[in-house]
């Protein structure tokens, strides 16, 4: 993150934004000055990872935002008294957020329709080629079946669990059993949609969660191991290396922008 205070008395309105590793280049002095603005009544919004310096400054607590789905296991994890949720923007009282991309188009328009009416809005969205503003709570990713190019109940709703048990992964056996079926029966699914089995999927989606930690956070690597379900850094650190190449601490120092 690249910041400079402005050198204006007042500001009615500002966006933070920022990106992947959003704790590199914040400061003391970032926070003290969003709240300084914030004392004067300005509007603070972030765009996706943006709401990490709003949250360190103390400004999103009791707040309801939303951020790019990646971001927000980090978000959540970090920031307990902030309430983070998937949609595509939350706008309240002088606070706003949204996931980023074409969510904050979306924010825009809304917020056009509020002020200036629906006219405005449509004529604003042809100009942009946006021919179809999403509601606040659409979905931010495409759905299980899209993702997976798959009906197959079965492979569906266990990829379901794998996403929603990262930190305590489930065995196979009681995956299979909520979703109804067999170990078997899933392991089938699982090769025939994805060519993998299931603990090689579920693998990769724990590692991809790592990735997201390292990338956005400076959290240590038992914090993010045991949030990624291992039972040691050691151990996540040996999983990683083979599957990524490198050790979790060499992937982030790789990922880190070039300091100027």
């Amino acid at each position: 993150m690249f910041w400079r205070e402005l050198a204006i008395e007042t500001l009615p309105w500002l966006a933070v934004c920022s990106g992947f590793r959003s704790h590199v280049g914040s400061s003391t002095a970032l926070y003290r000055w969003l709240a300084r603005l914030d004392r004067q009544a300005t509007t603070l919004g972030g765009i996706d990872t943006g709401c990490f310096a709003l949250a360190e400054a103390g400004l999103l607590d009791g707040q309801v935002v939303t951020l790019h789905w990646e971001s927000l296991p980090a978000f959540r994890e970090r920031f307990s008294a902030v309430t983070a949720v998937e949609s595509l923007y939350e706008t309240g009282d002088r606070r706003f957020s949204c996931a980023g991309g074409m969510a904050a188009t979306d924010m825009m328009l809304a917020d056009i329709r509020q002020r200036h009416g629906a006219a405005l809005a449509a004529a604003v969205a042809e100009q942009l080629i946006h021919a179809r503003a999403r509601v606040p709570d659409s979905r931010q990713r495409r759905s299980l079946v899209e993702r997976l190019n798959s009906h197959d109940p079965v492979l569906v709703r266990a990829v379901a669990l794998m996403e929603s048990h990262i930190e305590s992964p489930l065995s196979l056996a009681e995956i299979a059993r909520r979703a109804g079926r067999s170990p078997r029966a899933v392991e089938r699914a699982f090769q025939a949609a994805l060519g993998c089995s299931p603990g090689a999927h579920y693998r990769a989606l724990r590692l991809a969660r790592a990735r997201d930690l390292l990338r956005a956070t400076d959290r240590s690597m038992t914090d993010i191991a045991l949030a990624c379900g291992f039972s040691s850094p050691a151990r996540f650190s040996r999983v990683f290396k083979n599957h990524v190449g490198v050790a979790p601490s060499a992937w982030r120092r790789a990922d880190q922008p070039a300091k100027k």
